[in-house]
Parts: structure tokens; sequence; C-alpha cells
């Protein structure tokens, strides 16, 4: 295995220089816009496989993706569509593979003809569930024709938005089967991976000399609210707020304390100008590359440091458990 491989298999480091996904949404005229970064896919790693596919069977296409390193899996539930403007549509084949591999499915929407293939293999090492979706907007039907895979063209009428069928060879009509679905969990905030009224726990951080501390968020409080302010030397609002971050700690049952978000090479930095611009806080840094100790987790754990906005402010309760989440610089109360 090469020096590159191991480190993006053991280190989580990037296969592709962390370019990030892409999504695009078909504007209906011909265009597209990119979505990315609005629909929470432009992630960071590398996306080597995706399943396009009704998971919570609502009527629109969800997308499961699958992630070179770190073993990371993502589900991208699609919130976009509404109502019963689709057409849900499995094949049995009677006069060879069964599945019907290879059939076009033709249907006349609002918009004129629509064609997919049942191909069960899609993108690069990906695979097709065996069902087409297919939107008709607010047309109460469609008319669907299939093109099986040994030549027969067949008719199936017009079927009613909202169906879900599944379309026998040789037969010429819709069979309706029910719907199963399974509503998806709601997405955690961006770039947490706890939610508000979560407890936070024990967490494992670098001191401000560099050693590695067991942190117990509830005795760092000491019967106060802990604001846990995210920052990094680079981020020109998290160098800013700095001093009145200091000057919120110890006042109205507050407790403020720094976790810098720098790369090791750049903790002194770091260091350096937290010790200017508020040299009263107690500063933490990310321990990556240390040992696990029971009863205590890694900051990455509860926060993905490459999609967290900063700077964030976790408000924390005396008892360590999540109270808000405070996005972008502080502002006085």
């Amino acid at each position: 295995m090469s020096r590159h491989s191991l480190q993006m298999f053991t280190e989580g480091r990037s296969f592709s220089g962390y370019e990030r996904d892409k999504l695009f949404l078909n504007n209906g005229d011909g265009t597209f816009a990119d979505c990315s970064d609005l629909s929470a896919c432009d992630d960071p790693n590398d996306g080597r496989g995706v399943i396009a596919a009704d998971f919570d069977d609502d009527g629109d296409v969800d997308l499961f993706i699958h992630h070179t390193q770190r073993e990371r899996h993502s589900l991208q539930r699609n919130e976009l569509g509404t109502g019963g403007g689709f057409l849900k549509l499995r094949l049995r084949a009677t006069t060879g593979q069964y599945e019907a591999i290879g059939a076009t499915v033709v249907v006349h929407g609002p918009h004129g003809p629509v064609a997919d293939v049942m191909s069960r293999g899609a993108g690069f090492v990906s695979c097709q569930v065996p069902e087409l979706v297919f939107g008709l907007g607010a047309a109460e039907g469609a008319r669907v024709e299939v093109l099986w895979p040994g030549g027969a063209r067949e008719d199936f009428g017009t079927v009613a938005a909202g169906t879900r069928a599944l379309l026998v060879e040789g037969t010429g009509k819709p069979e309706g089967f029910a719907a199963r679905p399974r509503p998806l969990p709601d997405p955690l905030p961006l770039g947490l991976k706890v939610e508000v009224g979560d407890a936070l726990g024990v967490l494992l951080m670098k001191g401000d000399g560099g050693e590695v501390e067991v942190v117990d968020l509830a005795a760092l409080a000491d019967g106060d609210e802990l604001w846990i302010n995210f920052w990094a030397s680079f981020c020109a609002p998290c160098v800013a707020e700095l001093p009145l971050l200091e000057r919120i700690d110890g006042t109205r049952g507050r407790r403020v304390v720094l976790v810098s978000a720098d790369a090791p090479s750049d903790v002194l930095r770091a260091r350096t100008i937290a010790k200017k611009r508020a040299p009263t806080l107690r500063r933490y840094f990310i321990a990556s590359d240390c040992q696990e100790v029971e009863g205590a987790v890694k900051l990455s754990a509860i926060v993905d440091l490459e999609r967290l906005p900063i700077p964030t402010t976790l408000v924390v309760s005396a008892e360590g458990v999540l109270l808000r989440v405070i996005r972008g610089p502080v502002r006085e109360e």
C-alpha cells in the first residue's frame, strides 16, 4: 500500500484534495442551479458511490453516499417534493430476466415523454434499486409505456399521480402495491454530531501547553453555563470577538473557554493571538492524535470541524447538557 493510501485510510486524508461533492437542481428550462452548499451535499470527503432511491417512500429520490476514507456514509434526505405528483414503478418480465433489466419505461408527463432504464447499475461502483420514480408536478396522471428487453412495446394506459405500481409484462394493466413510509430522522445541526438536549460528557483535548487533558465539562462549568467557543486564528470574526468573550466570562453565570480549530502547524499562532486578545480565558486545542481514554471521547465525536462554521459557540448547562448553539459572532446580551 502506498504512503498516500495509508494516510487516506488511517488518518482520513483526502484522495481528491478535499474536492467537494456537487448537487445541481434542474430548473425545468434546460438550465441547472448549483445548490451544493444550501443542500449540505458539498461534503469534503471523497464520494465513491451513491444510491439514488426513495428511502422514506414519500415519492422523491434521496441520496445515500459512500465515502472512501473515514468509513463514512451520508444520507441526504430530499425535502423538495410535496404532494402526490409522482409515479413509482416496478417491473416484472415474463419472457426473460425477471427484474426486466434493460427495459425502458416511457412516461408521457406534463412536459412530454420522459424515459428511464431499469439498469440496476448506475455510476461508479454504484447500483440502482429495482424501481423507477418519475415526477409529474401538478399533473393528475400520465400514460406509461414499457419497451421490454425482448423488444416488445407495451402500453399500460394512464396511471394516476401518486400511484405505486408493478408493471407485469403481457398484462397491460398496472398492479398497485402499498406504500411503506419510513420517516427519516431530522439532520443534526451543521458541523455537529450532537443536538440540543444531548449530554456532552467528558472530552479529550490538548491544553495550552500541548498536553492531553481529560476535560469534564460539568466540572469546568462549576455550576454556571459553559460557553465553548470554536474559533481559529485565520478567522477574522473569531479573532475580533475574543475581547468580548473575555468580558462575558464570569458574568451572569457564564464561563467561557476557547477551542481552536487551527491545524497543528498553526497552534503557536493561535496561542499567541488568544493570549493577547483574551489572556484570561482557558484555551484548548484539538487532540486528534491522542490515545483513547476510558470514559472520555475525542472532540471529533461531537464536532465535525471540517463542516462546522466558525465562530460557533456551544452553550452547555452546569450539568454538561447542550442548551443552544450560537452561530456566528457572539452578541452581548
